[in-house]
């Protein structure tokens, strides 16, 4: 096998496919895959002066009954020449940079686009320069020649062997603040200055072959940690995490939440590192988490002595139902409000919630952490079980509640010696608090209710 490494006009490859000089091996080429995206990226980026990876072609020629002939047959790049070509074509319309679609970072979204919304007749018609500029863009291309075509297959083979980059391998490629708050907290051991917290580096299982699982854990619990003030849980698909990175390009990585995000770690980490335990699965870390921000700041310092034995209280009753509910088909509560919820569709909202409530709620009955401010009503951890126990509604009105507009009414009120305790309080918004004579129908339906584990409204 020779190879000989050449500079081709975008115009000479279009050329040669238009004359049918420049094919793909159908025998072993999987056909055109790259979404209409892909295809209007690759031309922005050759507008941009971005280089392209090498274009490996076979250089094949043949005598026949005394006449030569030439042709090309594509070993890689094929993607990247059928875009090429749809799009002088006529296929599609490039991108504005502005475009939400596009999720181009802020940096480029500033600069000018001369090509915005143009397909190629208005490429041509409006901007001749920008036109003539791509199909003068010269591509590097590796011009190979054998004699034995199955060489040509092997090189294929070979170039598709390495394993292309998964969805966190692109995101640590991004601009902007959030990818950075993943290396640093998440950490990649490739990257001296991104060593990661010890939380994640020491306590979470990690696969045999990290490829960044554990930065997209840290992600995960990142977006769950900086919403969560706002009363609701996010999905944590691989789309939903895409989103929340383009979404916060802009994200200050010395903002008041970082630093407490950073205090929570270190907080996890000294209560769970004291004894030897096994490896922390990635829901664990996310109620974990999500329970110390709760605890640290509201409640009484006495709650981190019970801390550890209050998980490994959990976990076990969680494994031994989980190996129950397998085996035997026996399910308890354990299974029923959290195990079922880690199988299948684990990273929607929904059963993060449902997940999340049941974890606090089990923690909460082993630590019973007393409030630093005995004065205040509830403390978050009470407010949080209280809100989703009653599926957000309100208890007065049968309404969902607004995080920032939800209140914990004493059933029997405070002032009369009311306990500040979940068996009596109930969600309310501000506007429907009942007060006086009009309090008396109302807790004695939610003291009988509650008392029965009846938290439906109506």
């Amino acid at each position: 096998m020779e190879m000989e490494i050449a500079k081709m006009k975008i115009s000479e490859i279009l050329e040669l496919k238009k004359n049918k000089m420049l094919s793909s091996n159908v025998e072993y080429q999987r056909g055109p895959v790259w979404k209409q995206s892909q295809q209007k990226k690759l031309i922005d980026s050759i507008l941009r002066n971005y280089p392209l990876p090498l274009l490996y072609l076979h250089h094949i020629k043949k005598s026949v009954a005394g006449m030569v002939r030439e042709d090309m047959e594509i070993i890689d790049g094929q993607q990247r020449i059928d875009a090429i070509e749809k799009f002088a074509e006529g296929a599609f319309k490039l991108y504005d940079t502005k475009d939400d679609e596009a999720k181009f970072p802020n940096f480029v979204r500033q600069m000018p686009c001369l090509w915005a919304n143009k397909d190629i007749d208005k490429l041509r018609n409006e901007n001749l320069e920008i036109f003539d500029k791509l199909f003068n863009t010269e591509l590097l291309v590796a011009k190979i020649t054998t004699s034995e075509p199955n060489e040509a297959r092997d090189l294929f083979i070979r170039l598709q062997s390495g394993l292309p980059l998964n969805a966190q391998e692109k995101r640590d490629a991004w601009p902007g603040g959030y990818t950075e708050f993943v290396l640093k907290f998440g950490g990649k051991s490739l990257i001296a200055k991104y060593p990661g917290h010890d939380f994640f580096k020491n306590l979470i299982s990690i696969p045999s072959i990290n490829r960044g699982e554990v930065r997209i854990l840290c992600a995960q619990i990142g977006m769950l940690f900086f919403e969560k003030t706002k009363g609701t849980f996010l999905d944590l698909s691989t789309k939903s995490l895409d989103d929340y990175f383009y979404k916060n390009l802009d994200f200050d990585m010395n903002s008041p939440n970082v630093i407490r995000f950073s205090k929570v770690l270190d907080k996890a980490y000294s209560l769970l590192s004291k004894e030897k335990i096994k490896k922390i699965k990635g829901h664990e870390a996310i109620h974990l988490i999500l329970m110390i921000d709760d605890l640290i700041e509201d409640y009484s310092p006495t709650w981190e002595t019970k801390f550890y034995d209050a998980f490994i209280n959990f976990r076990e009753n969680f494994l031994k139902e989980t190996r129950l509910a397998r085996k035997e088909q026996k399910y308890g509560e354990f299974w029923d409000n959290y195990g079922r919820f880690t199988q299948q569709g684990s990273d929607k909202a929904v059963h993060i919630r449902i997940r999340h409530n049941f974890f606090i709620k089990k923690m909460y009955e082993f630590i019973q952490p007393q409030k630093l401010d005995t004065t205040r009503i509830f403390g978050t951890l009470e407010r949080e079980i209280i809100y989703y126990r009653h599926k957000k509604k309100c208890a007065k009105c049968d309404v969902e509640i607004p995080w920032n507009d939800l209140e914990i009414h004493h059933l029997q009120e405070h002032y009369i010696g009311g306990p500040t305790i979940l068996e009596n309080g109930v969600p309310v918004h501000k506007l429907c608090h009942p007060k006086g004579k009009e309090n008396e129908e109302f807790s004695k339906k939610w003291f009988d209710k509650i008392k029965n584990n009846d938290y439906s409204i109506q």
